[in-house]
């Protein structure tokens, strides 16, 4: 059985004024000036290995690590459209996901992109850009940032100049 405090909640939920006092301070917030950032972000697991890391100049050791990548885009002009989308990042995501296909489940130094040069999280982080960059600027706007982080506790940040 409801009690009338829950009761009352649920009706003044419902209300469009159910906080009258934000009202004022609210007024006029889509004419905030500032710049706007999407961040679209995936996950992966694969494995790698880094060329001549030991001091004695063999290989790392193949081993594994659950990735998380974020990129960070804007409209060119860093502004918001007439619609309120600064930038509709469906396109990049999807292009993103083909990307994280690619590299999902792999030894990363086996993919093409990555013979000779080590599978580092921040040339992990440049393939990446690479893979999305022209898409971004088809569609009027540039990836900011893009990190990639190396287990839970490391990350590669990567900004194109």
């Amino acid at each position: 059985m409801r009690n009338s405090f829950t009761l009352r909640n649920n009706i003044m939920n419902l209300e469009l004024d159910a906080h009258p006092e934000l009202k004022k301070g609210l007024h006029g917030f889509e004419n905030n000036k500032g710049r706007f950032l999407v961040r679209i972000e995936a996950r992966f697991e694969s494995s790698h290995y880094l060329y001549k890391y030991l001091a004695n100049g063999q290989d790392e050791p193949m081993h594994g690590h659950s990735w998380l990548v974020q990129l960070f885009l804007s409209h060119q002009n860093e502004k918001v459209k007439a619609d309120g989308i600064s930038f509709d990042f469906l396109l990049i995501r999807k292009a993103l996901d083909k990307l994280i296909e690619r590299i999902e489940h792999l030894c990363i130094n086996n993919l093409e992109e990555f013979q000779g040069i080590n599978p580092t999280a921040e040339n992990i982080a440049r393939w990446f850009y690479q893979g999305l960059k022209m898409l971004a600027k088809k569609e009027k706007g540039k990836i900011i940032e893009v990190r990639v982080h190396e287990g839970p506790s490391n990350v590669a940040i990567f900004n194109p100049s």
